[in-house]
């Protein structure tokens, strides 16, 4: 599939790695998080890929708003939507995945009744390691 693009945001599906790639390649203030991971979504339901990289490294921390619509809306209903378990793997600057506020939210997320049983995630700086890490997912569900 090619990539499609909204406003410098490529979202791609790779068949051949069963993963969903979002490249957030600069600050792009057209679109929301929401508008995004809602095409997200629609891809993910077309496609019916369930491991995803989102390279968030130049679109920086979400919004307090934002960040609550993900974790109250985003992640709850991804199950109901998809309905088999998502993985996530984070791209993130090393700034970015210090960031005392990047680092409670995913803690505050982790703690959700959702996480591990219908989507799971983590954040990465290198993307062969986020990369190792969704094959790793797709591994253990073949075996399990």
């Amino acid at each position: 599939m090619s990539p499609t693009f909204l406003d410098a945001i490529a979202l791609t599906h790779r068949p051949d790695m069963d993963v969903l790639f979002l490249r957030w390649p600069q600050p792009v203030y057209a679109f929301t998080p929401r508008e995004v991971y809602t095409q997200v979504l629609e891809l993910a339901q077309e496609t019916k890929v369930r491991y995803w990289l989102f390279d968030i490294r130049s679109r920086g921390p979400l919004s307090l708003e934002d960040a609550q619509w993900v974790k109250e809306v985003f992640y709850p209903t991804l199950h109901e939507q998809i309905n088999r378990h998502i993985y996530v793997a984070y791209l993130l600057t090393p700034g970015h995945a210090e960031d005392p506020t990047t680092v409670a939210h995913a803690e505050e997320l982790r703690q959700q009744e959702w996480f591990g049983q219908t989507a799971s995630f983590e954040g990465f700086t290198s993307e062969t390691d986020a990369m190792l890490w969704l094959k790793k997912c797709q591994l253990q569900e073949v075996l399990t």
